[in-house]
């Protein structure tokens, strides 16, 4: 497979909208849904990255691409951007950033966060997801980070065993109560790798 990875361009944001909200498995949905009128959490997540406001941009995401399709995506910046700010607080209603307290609250210090990592699932276990952390931590050290970290389902243990074998060890355990939107049991594991 002759797979090109490359940074995100604007007109990827609604694939990298998609892989993202695939990757939250549910906490997207949780976030956005019925918040704007008319449109899907997808289409308010893309609106957001083709704005191009750093972070959460286009520009911050890694894509996988075969064939002219992309095929997989991580998403990653620095973890001092990772919490509850003041247009966060405008946009969200007060119940739902409340259900993610403790996860916007938990990050490591002085790292960079890979934030998503999705590949499509006809895809995966060819290296892809693999390749895309490869490239996210060279991304993170050419902008000064030795530190990169994630937040992961606790009970997604095939995301976690990725994570473990590409150098990821436990940080602690984030409490994320289950909801009908996001049924994970046992919160989230903040997790970290030297780079």
């Amino acid at each position: 497979m002759n797979v090109i990875y490359r940074q995100g361009k604007k007109e990827d944001s609604y694939r990298i909208a998609e892989l993202d909200y695939r990757a939250s498995d549910g906490a997207v949905e949780f976030l956005f849904h019925d918040l704007v009128p008319g449109a899907t959490p997808v289409q308010v997540v893309c609106s957001g990255l083709e704005q191009d406001s750093y972070p959460h941009s286009y520009r911050s995401a890694i894509v996988a691409e075969l064939d002219g399709e992309i095929i997989g995506m991580a998403l990653s910046y620095p973890a001092k951007y990772h919490g509850i700010n003041e247009q966060m607080r405008r946009f969200f209603p007060a119940d739902r950033l409340e259900h993610f307290g403790d996860f916007y609250a938990a990050r490591v210090e002085g790292s960079y966060l890979l934030d998503a990592l999705c590949v499509e699932q006809h895809y995966r276990n060819k290296g892809i997801g693999r390749a895309l952390l490869e490239r996210t931590k060279s991304k993170a050290r050419d902008e000064g980070y030795n530190l990169l970290s994630l937040i992961v389902f606790a009970d997604n243990t095939r995301a976690r065993k990725l994570y473990e074998d590409n150098g990821f060890t436990w940080v602690r355990t984030i409490a994320l109560q289950p909801h009908a939107l996001m049924p994970h049991q046992g919160g989230c594991i903040l997790m970290k790798c030297e780079i």
